[in-house]
C-alpha cells in the first residue's frame, strides 16, 4: 500500500517537471491535416455565343497555357466582314475630312483674290470720285464706279460665307470620321471577344473543348491558375484558438507542410478565420506555401502541418 502510495507522488512529480520544462523550452509540434488548392483560380468565359473553329493543340496536350496565347476561337468570319466594312468606312471618311481640307484652301486663296480685286475697285471708285468733283467724268461714269464697289464687297461677303461653310463641313466630317473610327474600334472588340486567351501563364482545369461545339455568352471555357500561388485550408479547433499564441495558430507563423512522400514545404499561416463552424467547433486557418516548393504540389493533395508551438 506504501509502494503504491509512493508511485502515485512519483508520478505526480514527474507531470509538474515536464509540465514546467514544456513550458520553458517549447519546440513542441501539433499536426494538422489540410489540402493544397490554388491562389487566386481565374475562370474563363465565353464573352460570346457562337461555335469553336479552332483550340490550342499545345494547351489541350500539355495543360499549360503561356501568357496571352490563344487558347480557343469561335467562328469570326462575320466579325472580320465587319471589321473589313468599319475600315473601309473610315478610308471614305478621312478621304472626306481630306476633301473639306482642300475646300477650305480654295476659299482661302479665292479670298485673297477677291479682296486684291476690292481694293483694286476701291482705289478706281476713289479715282472716279476725284475726277466727278473735278468734272472730267459724268454721273453715270461715278454709278458705274460705285456699282463695281458694291459688287466687290458682296462678293468678299460670299467668300467669307464660302469660308464658314468649308470650316462647317470640315467639322462635321471630323465628327464623322471619330464616330467611324469609334465603330471600327467596336467591330475589332467583337472581333476580340470571339478568341479566349490566357491572362497569364498558368495551368489549366477541365479545359476540354471540341470544335464544332456551339457554346453560350457567359459559359465557362476553363479554369487557370499559377501553379506557384498556392496555399493550403485546414481547420482548427476553438480549444487550440484560446492561446493561439502557444499553439502558434497566429497570421505570420511559420509551418511544415509535409507530403504524403515526405517531402515538406515551408509556409506560413496567411488566415485564421474569424467564424466558427458551430457543429465542427472548428475554423479555417489557411497557409501561404513557399512559391519555390509550391509549384511541385497537386491541387487538392493531402497534406500534414506540423505547427510549432510558442513559449509561454
Amino acid at each position: 500500500m506504501m509502494t503504491t502510495l509512493n508511485l502515485l507522488k512519483l508520478s505526480v512529480i514527474l507531470s509538474f517537471l515536464a509540465t514546467a520544462l514544456f513550458a520553458q523550452t517549447g519546440g513542441e509540434r501539433i499536426s494538422l491535416a489540410g489540402t493544397v488548392v490554388a491562389d487566386n483560380m481565374t475562370g474563363l468565359s465565353y464573352r460570346v455565343r457562337g461555335c469553336i473553329t479552332s483550340i490550342s493543340k499545345e494547351a489541350t496536350n500539355t495543360g499549360i497555357a503561356a501568357i496571352n496565347q490563344e487558347l480557343i476561337k469561335l467562328d469570326d468570319r462575320v466579325a472580320k466582314m465587319a471589321v473589313a466594312t468599319a475600315v473601309a468606312r473610315v478610308k471614305d471618311l478621312e478621304a472626306e475630312v481630306g476633301d473639306s481640307e482642300f475646300s477650305i484652301t480654295t476659299v482661302h486663296a479665292e479670298i485673297i483674290r477677291v479682296q486684291e480685286e476690292q481694293d483694286f475697285v476701291v482705289r478706281e471708285f476713289e479715282r472716279t470720285r476725284l475726277l466727278f468733283q473735278r468734272g472730267l467724268v459724268n454721273e453715270t461714269t461715278l454709278e458705274a464706279a460705285a456699282r463695281r464697289k458694291m459688287e466687290a464687297s458682296f462678293a468678299l461677303e460670299r467668300i467669307q460665307e464660302d469660308l464658314q461653310r468649308a470650316l462647317s463641313g470640315k467639322s462635321r466630317a471630323e465628327i464623322a470620321l471619330d464616330i467611324g473610327i469609334l465603330e471600327l474600334n467596336a467591330r475589332q472588340s467583337d472581333l476580340e471577344e470571339l478568341t479566349i486567351q490566357a491572362p497569364f501563364r498558368g495551368v489549366l482545369l477541365n479545359f476540354n473543348p471540341k470544335v464544332g461545339d456551339c457554346v453560350s455568352q457567359g459559359a465557362l471555357a476553363a479554369q487557370i491558375y499559377k501553379p506557384n500561388d498556392k496555399s493550403v485550408e485546414t481547420f482548427a479547433f476553438m480549444n487550440n484558438l484560446v492561446d493561439a499564441n502557444q499553439f502558434g495558430l497566429t497570421v505570420g507563423n511559420p509551418v511544415q507542410v509535409i507530403r504524403v512522400n515526405g517531402e515538406s514545404c515551408p509556409g506560413k499561416i496567411s488566415l485564421v478565420g474569424t467564424e466558427a463552424n458551430l457543429e465542427t467547433q472548428s475554423v479555417k486557418v489557411k497557409i501561404k506555401l513557399d512559391p519555390n516548393c509550391a509549384v511541385e504540389m497537386f491541387l487538392n493533395e493531402g497534406v500534414k502541418i506540423d505547427l510549432t508551438l510558442n513559449a509561454r
